[in-house]
C-alpha cells in the first residue's frame, strides 16, 4: 500500500482547512496522486438514499483509480462493527460508515483510530475518530413540517412513521414535534423497520386508517423518509382512500413519481449523489489529517417538491425524474 503522507511537512492545522475547502480543487489533485483503498460499510443495500450517497462516493474513486470493496451489514450495529475491524485488518486508508450514529460505533471507530484510520460517516454525525459527516437531520425536515402544519390548517391528526436508529431520522422527528408543539394536531407515532420499511409503512397504515374513517377530519402520514410514506400511498390505493396527504423526504424516483402524480402530498428531495460525490473529494485531505482531523458536517442540500414546484424541480434535477 502506498504512503498515507501526500505532503508530510503540512500541519495539521493547514490539512484541515483543506477538508473545510468542501471539495475544491486542491482535494481533488491529492486524491489524483495517491491510490487509495477505501472500506465502505453500507447500512443496508434497501436503503436507496444511502446507497446513492454510496454511489456518488464511488463514482468519484472510481474516476480517481481508488481500491474500494463494501460490506452490507442489514442494519444490524454489531455487523457494522465487524466490517470496520475486518477493514482495519485490511489496513485501508480510510473507513466510510453509513447511517448508523458514529456513537454507536466506539468499538470499531476506536480500532480504525489505533490504526491511523479515519472513518467518516453519511449522516451518523461526526465524533471522536469520525472527523466528517453527512448532515441530513433537522434541515431537512423543516419545509415539510411547516407545510404539513398549514395543509392541515393546525388541527387533526398526522402518523409519524420514524425510525429511532438513524440520526437523520432522530433529527428529522425531532423537528416535526417541536413545530408541531403549540398546535392541536394529534400524532400517533409508530416505528419502522430496515430492511422491511415499505411494508411496514403500509401495514402500520392501513391500521391506523381503520380507526378513521373518511371524513373523519383532517389527516396526514408523515414518514421521515420516503420508503414507509410510499407504503401508506400503498394503504391509501387499497382502501380507495383520497381525503389523506402523504408526506416523505429524501426525494426517491418513486417519492417524486408520487407527488407528480398526486399520490403524495410532497417530499424533500436530498441531492445524495452530490453529497457522495463531496465526501470523496474532501477524503484525501481526512486521510493526511488523520482521526484527528477538525469535525466537519457536510450539508445535504434539499429541495421541497410539490405539485407546484415539480416542473421547476424536473428542470433543476433532470436526473432525478427519469
Amino acid at each position: 500500500m502506498m504512503s498515507r503522507r501526500l505532503a508530510a511537512g503540512l500541519s495539521l492545522t493547514a490539512l484541515s482547512l483543506v477538508v473545510a475547502a468542501c471539495g475544491g480543487e486542491s482535494s481533488a489533485e491529492e486524491g489524483a496522486d495517491e491510490r487509495y483503498t477505501i472500506g465502505i460499510v453500507q447500512f443496508s443495500s434497501s436503503d436507496e438514499t444511502t446507497e446513492t450517497v454510496i454511489r456518488g462516493y464511488v463514482e468519484y474513486a472510481e474516476e480517481q483509480g481508488w481500491e474500494y470493496s463494501k460490506v452490507d451489514p442489514q442494519g444490524s450495529v454489531d455487523r457494522a462493527i465487524s466490517a470496520m475491524n475486518d477493514f482495519v485488518q485490511k489496513g485501508v486508508d480510510a473507513i466510510v460508515v453509513s447511517v448508523f450514529p458514529s456513537d454507536s460505533l466506539t468499538a470499531g471507530v476506536r480500532a480504525a483510530s489505533a490504526a491511523d484510520i479515519p472513518v467518516i460517516s453519511i449522516v451518523g454525525g461526526t465524533a471522536e475518530g469520525v472527523p466528517m459527516s453527512a448532515d441530513a437531520g433537522r434541515p431537512n425536515a423543516e419545509e415539510i413540517s411547516d407545510l404539513l402544519i398549514d395543509d392541515l390548517g393546525g388541527s387533526g391528526e398526522v402518523l409519524v412513521l420514524g425510525y429511532s436508529a438513524g440520526l437523520p431520522c432522530v433529527g428529522r422527528e425531532e423537528q416535526l414535534m417541536d413545530a408541531l408543539d403549540g398546535t392541536d394536531i394529534e400524532v400517533t407515532r409508530e416505528e419502522v423497520p430496515i430492511p422491511g420499511q415499505v411494508e411496514a409503512g403500509t401495514r402500520i397504515a392501513q391500521g391506523w386508517l381503520a380507526d378513521r374513517p373518511k371524513g373523519s377530519g383532517p389527516l396526514a402520514v408523515w414518514g421521515c423518509f420516503d420508503d414507509p410514506s410510499l407504503g401508506a400511498v400503498s394503504a391509501l390505493r387499497q382502501a380507495d382512500r383520497d381525503d389523506v396527504l402523504v408526506y416523505g423526504i429524501n426525494g426517491t424516483p418513486a417519492a417524486v413519481r408520487a407527488v407528480r402524480d398526486g399520490d403524495m402530498r410532497a417530499t424533500a428531495f436530498a441531492d445524495a449523489f452530490g453529497v457522495g460525490r463531496d465526501l470523496a473529494e474532501q477524503t484525501p485531505a481526512v486521510i493526511e489529517a488523520g482521526p484527528g482531523a477538525d469535525a466537519r458536517d457536510v450539508p445535504l442540500p434539499t429541495f421541497l417538491v410539490t405539485e407546484d414546484t415539480y416542473d421547476e424541480f424536473a428542470t433543476t434535477h433532470p436526473e432525478a425524474v427519469k
